[in-house]
This record gives C-alpha cells, sequence and structure tokens, in this order.
C-alpha cells in the first residue's frame, strides 16, 4: 500500500521538517522537502508492506517539525489485510501419527484472489508428508480441497516441520503450512 498526503504551511515561517518516526519496520515515509515556505506546499509518501500480517491493522507516523506548540503531527492510518489464499485449518496436524500407517486429512483452500487459483506443487523435507492438490483451478471467491496424507518411516516424539505449496498468484506465490505433531511406534497386533 502506499499513499502520498499533501503538507501545506499555512504558517508565518518557513516550515522545517525534522526526523519522521513510524510505529513498525514495515511501515515507511518520506518527505518531499525538508523545509517548506509560507503558504508553500510538500508532500509525505507513506508505504506499508503487508506481508506479515492478515485482518486489521493500525499503524502511525509521526512527522516531527518546527511547526504548531508540540512539534509533532501524527498520521494513523488502518488497514485490513486479507490473504488471497485461505487454507483451513492454517497447520497441518497430526498428533497421533504411527510409523508405517498413513493418517488422512483435508485441508480446505479459499480463493479470494480476482483470477482463477492453481496451487501447482508443493516441497518438503518431511519424509512420508503427501499433498493432493486440487486438479482444476479454484475460481476467484471458490474453495478447493487439499488431501493430506502422512506415512511416517521412524517415530519422533515432537514434530515441527513445514510444507511449501506453490501458487500461480503473483502476490502469493507460496503458502507455507506448519506440521505439527508426532509419531509413535506402530503397536503388533
Amino acid at each position: 500500500m502506499e499513499r502520498t498526503l499533501t503538507l501545506k504551511n499555512a504558517g508565518k515561517d518557513t516550515l522545517v521538517m525534522g526526523t519522521i518516526a513510524v510505529s513498525c519496520g514495515c511501515t515507511g515515509a518520506m518527505v518531499t522537502a525538508d523545509r517548506i515556505p509560507p503558504g508553500g506546499s510538500g508532500s509525505v509518501r507513506i508505504t506499508f508492506n503487508s506481508k506479515n500480517f492478515a485482518g486489521p491493522v493500525h499503524k502511525t507516523v509521526t512527522l516531527n517539525s518546527n511547526g504548531d506548540s508540540l512539534g509533532t503531527t501524527m498520521i494513523e492510518f488502518t488497514a485490513t489485510v486479507i490473504d488471497e489464499i485461505g487454507i483451513n485449518p492454517q497447520s497441518i496436524m497430526v498428533p497421533g501419527a504411527e510409523v508405517n500407517k498413513t493418517t488422512r486429512l483435508t485441508l480446505s483452500v479459499q480463493n479470494n484472489g480476482m483470477t482463477p487459483l492453481s496451487l501447482t506443487g508443493f516441497r518438503t523435507q518431511l519424509k512420508g508428508l503427501l499433498l493432493k492438490l486440487p486438479q482444476n483451478p479454484v475460481p476467484p471467491g471458490g474453495t478447493g480441497e487439499i488431501a493430506v496424507e502422512f506415512t511416517p518411516e521412524a517415530p519422533s516424539p515432537m514434530l515441527t516441520d513445514g510444507v511449501f505449496v506453490t501458487t500461480n498468484n503473483i502476490r502469493q506465490p507460496e503458502v507455507y503450512l506448519q506440521v505439527y505433531g508426532g509419531v509413535r511406534q506402530a503397536k503388533s497386533p
């Protein structure tokens, strides 16, 4: 997201811009001029990188200057970040997996984007994890399913791994899913 705001010096002296403080590293701000004459204008360009956010967001930019009695002007903005690709649940849970037995589960894929969504592949270092991706593109506003099969080869009391699902979406070319659980030795019959 990027917005440019106009700054107007309504005072009788030159407005001298000072430091700019932002509420987090995801937000940037830059003024076009550090001095604005009386009656003159400048602008401040504000950028926000939504990559690691989802849902409602509230951020601030504080401009320091020789203006008004406080010398600071706070600009606040809000946004709602919507992932174009929603996967539910957002992680793969396999708490009761057994060696050489297949655990199956299904994930739902929601296409919140404006174009058809294709899930094109996946990569993981977790042996025995298989994802069966939708054969057909998921239409905008539509849903699809990912079938998950996990057939572990060795016991592991605590499993923390992940899988990257690749997509045709240019803004979200990969979706990361955490894998949690544990693998125990299969019981003899």
